[in-house]
């Protein structure tokens, strides 16, 4: 059987008991880097891959192999599990796991049940379309469409609001700032961050 598994953030104490047993009781795990570099507390074989096309073939030969993929966050949130439905032709069963947006929304101790839920990691969302659009809006980032650049854009557009980053959630690391628009613009981000934006008069 081969199982995407969510990891949640990342730290040990947000992975669900249910996907740790699954990958504690499989032949192997795989996935990217950065998502199985943060399970090494599991003592189970695991293979780093670089693209979804080795991924596959790896599955293909190893159909007698319960084989789990371990996704970050929740696999069903802007995740593997869309890629797979797309692209994969065998059956697969999905653990769901804590979101990085979840994490921060919970460290803010914020509702997201009106948020406008949003990615730009390898998406080209209409970022200003979205923010004008809704009060509160929850970005996933990445190397390209970072803090800076949505600050920019606001900046651009002459949008006022309120700027939450999120980094390196849930490990020693984690930084969590917040400003106006300016305050945050040309700040030092990681990559990988999940921004906040609540605009308008909304702010508080």
């Amino acid at each position: 059987m081969i199982y995407i598994v969510g990891i949640g953030p990342g730290a040990r104490e947000y992975i669900l008991p249910k996907a740790q047993k699954i990958m504690e009781n499989c032949h192997v795990i795989i996935g990217f880097g950065r998502a199985l570099k943060s399970l090494n507390y599991i003592k189970q074989k695991k293979i780093i891959f670089n693209s979804f096309v080795k991924i596959f073939e790896f599955i293909e030969n190893n159909k007698d192999k319960d084989i789990s993929v371990a996704a970050s966050g929740d696999p069903c949130f802007y995740g593997i599990t869309e890629y797979f439905n797309r692209n994969f032709n065998g059956e697969f069963q999905v653990i769901p796991g804590i979101s990085s947006f979840q994490y921060l929304m919970s460290k803010l101790g914020k509702s997201w049940q009106n948020a406008r839920l949003c990615s730009l990691h390898g998406r080209n969302e209409k970022f200003i379309e979205e923010v004008r659009n809704n009060k509160l809006s929850i970005w996933l980032t990445d190397k390209n469409n970072t803090p800076n650049y949505i600050c920019s854009q606001l900046i651009k557009n002459h949008i006022r609001a309120l700027v939450y980053v999120g980094e390196n959630l849930s490990y020693e690391d984690e930084k969590i700032s917040k400003g106006t628009e300016e305050e945050m613009y040309g700040g030092s981000y990681s990559n990988l961050c999940v921004v906040v934006v609540q605009n308008g008069e909304d702010i508080k």
